[in-house]
């Protein structure tokens, strides 16, 4: 199975919502749970771009992170811009086709089961620790649980 994608953002455009989410690899996806558009984070430069192409995936999921970006939807395709960085082209999005969209969501989703099981193992080893623990070794504890993880999941 493919490695859990994240981090995951909703977005709204018009009356619907949407997942975003990043892969593994650079790769930008967009799922309303029926249908699938991906682009890269590492193409090309658009034309008088003046953002550096390796920064523009962090830069976009800084701005996924704020809600300053921006999904808009065409009939085969979408664009994800950033709202406060003119500088920086909007990420074209190709819908992808039936079969591959499938693949996308089942991947997505079981990546997603995977990230609740470990989330839910540190709970329970924070809850084992909330009943053993004094209040002040219980909190030192319990951020050392879960900080490396969020690192982890922001990268």
């Amino acid at each position: 199975m493919a490695e859990p994608a994240g981090p995951f953002h909703v977005l709204r455009a018009g009356p619907g919502r949407f997942l975003c989410y990043c892969r593994p690899g650079g790769a930008v996806c967009v799922t309303d749970a029926m249908e699938v558009w991906a682009g890269d984070l590492g193409g090309c430069p658009a034309f008088g771009c003046r953002c550096p192409p390796e920064e523009h995936g962090a830069m976009l999921r800084a701005a996924l992170g704020r809600g300053a970006a921006e999904l808009s939807l065409g009939p085969s395709s979408a664009t994800l811009r950033m709202l406060e960085e003119p500088r920086c082209p909007a990420v074209a999005l190709a819908q992808l086709p039936a079969a591959e969209a499938r693949s996308q969501l089942q991947a997505l989703v079981f990546g997603m089961a995977g990230c609740i099981e470990t989330l839910e193992r540190r709970l329970e080893a924070v809850e084992t620790l909330a009943s053993s623990c004094s209040p002040q070794k219980n909190t030192a504890q319990s951020q050392q649980l879960f900080l490396p993880a969020r690192k982890r999941h922001l990268e």
